[in-house]
């Protein structure tokens, strides 16, 4: 019965084992591969698309003693940040 027990551990344990390493292995491939990729992936349209709608000279920033205000280009509040005194 002890030897049963302890057959049922090993299988368990060599399962979790395998599990660790196959998780370790595809996190170590994608640390590798991964700018790898990217540097053959450089001209991806998305990558443009993305900077060509981003336009930060639309917003106007003014600083005064309440803390940061973010304007658009229409005039409207769009984000306040308050300082902490």
């Amino acid at each position: 019965m002890i030897k049963n027990k302890e057959k049922g551990m090993n299988k368990s344990r060599r399962k979790f084992l395998k599990i660790i390493l196959i998780g370790s292995g595809a996190l170590w491939a994608e640390k590798v591969l991964g700018p790898l990729f990217l540097r053959f992936s450089g001209n991806s349209s998305t990558k443009t698309d993305s900077l060509k709608k981003t336009s930060f000279r639309d917003f106007k920033v003014i600083e005064d003693k309440k803390g940061l205000s973010f304007y658009d280009s229409s005039g409207k509040e769009v984000l306040q940040i308050d300082k902490d005194l």
